[in-house]
């Protein structure tokens, strides 16, 4: 591969901002909610039911304005119910403002997952990490880009599932451990929301010189006594890659060639059984 490192690249990998990984990351400007709140009469337990309908394919979490937490998964989900003696009596019971976050807290141990690079095994590539520093705060986003030729295949660094994004293009893909990797500056997406991702399947093709890939989950911190969140409540974190010889958190700019998969990459967020099937069929 020829690769440009030059002053060209350098100024577009810096000016790459966190608004483009927000267009894909993103739901904000969805025609409809993400999460409704739907109360519903219950003829068979006579109750009125508090129900949220999570339309996305990843799970998140709403929050009512002093109330506690609900993890919404996938789906319709009943969270409350309330008995009452005819379907119109009602009341106040529909009323009440909520938002709804994509993701859940992470697992405690979610740092310890290990990624692979986005492309074949052999080509050689260029790994660039930026760091983008928050005005007044002490918040920073992390982000790393891929240098590769235009229209290059981009694969899945980790197993999950296709969320739905904000920009078509891009993919979000929700880690077992609520985690997501979000792939953005691409030309194309090759998965749809809602699939089954293994990790190094193709999932979209490189729009320039280079794809970029963001890491985040939903935190903890930014929630406080259960009140809606008042800030971005996301933290990016740098991901251990394998390297053919170790686990590395890349800091600088780095040119090397991808390594082979490792069965322990390939199998990490598999279930037993699927494990055991994996090595028997390999055998």
């Amino acid at each position: 591969m020829r690769f440009k490192i030059s002053i060209v690249l350098l100024i577009v990998a810096a000016t790459v901002s966190a608004q483009e990984f927000l267009q894909v990351f993103s739901l904000y400007k969805s025609p409809e909610p993400i999460v409704k709140n739907v109360v519903r009469y219950n003829n068979a337990t006579k109750s009125k039911d508090r129900i949220y309908i999570n339309i996305d394919y990843c799970s998140y979490m709403v929050v009512r304005k002093g109330a506690r937490y609900y993890n919404a998964l996938p789906g319709e989900n009943i969270v409350e119910s309330r008995p009452v003696q005819s379907q119109a009596s009602e009341g106040n019971y529909a009323a009440t403002e909520y938002r709804y976050y994509r993701g859940t807290f992470p697992k405690k141990n979610y740092l310890q997952a290990i990624y692979a690079f986005p492309f074949k095994a052999k080509e050689r590539i260029l790994i660039d990490p930026h760091t983008i520093h928050f005005k007044q705060s002490e918040r920073t986003e992390n982000y790393i880009s891929f240098a590769k030729e235009n229209n290059d295949t981009v694969y899945a660094m980790r197993g999950g599932v296709a969320c739905l994004t904000g920009d078509k293009k891009g993919v979000v893909i929700n880690h077992v451990d609520e985690t997501f990797a979000v792939y953005y500056h691409m030309f194309k997406a090759l998965v749809t929301p809602g699939d089954a991702v293994e990790v190094g399947q193709p999932i979209g093709l490189v729009r320039g010189e280079n794809v970029y890939v963001g890491f985040v989950y939903l935190d903890e911190q930014y929630f406080k006594q259960k009140e809606l969140a008042t800030e971005y409540p996301y933290t990016h974190f740098v991901p251990q890659i394998w390297d053919g010889t170790q686990y590395v958190q890349y800091e600088k700019a780095t040119t090397l060639v991808v390594p082979e998969l490792t069965d322990e990459i390939i199998t990490q967020d598999m279930s037993k059984s699927l494990k055991k099937r994996y090595f028997k069929h390999k055998k």
